[in-house]
């Protein structure tokens, strides 16, 4: 079976040839962070949206400790996991500082902390949700421009063959020809794919950061009406 591509690809000469290979490097590297990514940021925007749902169910920060450990792994659980936490710490500082006077201003100090916490632990989960995609951003760009040289190479080659047999005939161009229009073709292929799915991932991180910093705040505010509960109610703080 004659393919005219891949026959054109066989013709092709040694730089055409070497810029079609790193170009199809650069497809299979993009291909591979694409497939990781797609299976990824779906994965754990289901777990967020499970995550938070039973958030919403339970009555303290305690119940936590009761969730599935698969939730935890999703941005939203290991938020959960560290309000957890830091609800514990300020309940074992509080008895361990019972004779605290002015429970306010201890208390909003104590709160900063956990939300600083919070913060930082949101801040260091967004840095993982675009991993590998800045490869797309790189092939994206590097790609278009590995196929203008393959074509400005095919074409010098035509015109030199032009001058050196003194014909401009189909023979002598063709070959020269076929090297520009199948680099550019396969540095489109490649780039174009690689261009597209780097907006969708930036902009599907963009949201899960947006979701961690509402969930942020939201835990923040539940952390803080069971804290003045148990100061300010029947509380084992006081």
């Amino acid at each position: 079976m004659n393919i005219p591509v891949i026959a054109m690809m066989l013709r092709s000469g040694w730089v055409a040839r070497i810029i079609l290979i790193l170009l199809g490097l650069f497809s299979l590297i993009s291909w591979a962070v694409v497939f990781n990514r797609l299976f990824y940021l779906r994965r754990i925007s289901s777990l967020n949206k499970r995550f938070r749902a039973l958030f919403e169910g339970l009555k303290s920060f305690k119940q936590l400790e009761k969730t599935d450990t698969t939730l935890h792994a999703c941005p939203l659980g290991k938020l959960g996991k560290v309000s957890l936490t830091e609800y514990k710490r300020i309940i074992s500082d509080a008895q361990a500082h019972s004779a605290v006077k002015d429970w306010s201003f201890y208390l909003q100090n104590q709160f900063y902390m956990a939300s600083e916490r919070i913060r930082a632990t949101a801040a260091h989960l967004s840095s993982r949700l675009d991993q590998g995609v800045f490869l797309l951003a790189i092939i994206s760009s590097i790609a278009p421009f590995l196929g203008l040289l393959g074509t400005v190479w095919g074409i010098m080659n035509s015109f030199f063959e032009i001058g050196n047999q003194g014909s401009a005939s189909l023979p002598v161009v063709a070959p020269g020809i076929a090297e520009a229009l199948i680099t550019t073709i396969v540095g489109l292929a490649v780039a174009i794919p690689a261009a597209f799915f780097y907006n969708i991932f930036v902009h599907r991180a963009e949201r899960i950061e947006d979701e961690m910093d509402e969930f942020g705040d939201q835990l923040m505010l539940r952390l803080k009406r069971e804290l003045f509960n148990l100061l300010y109610g029947d509380s084992p703080l006081r």
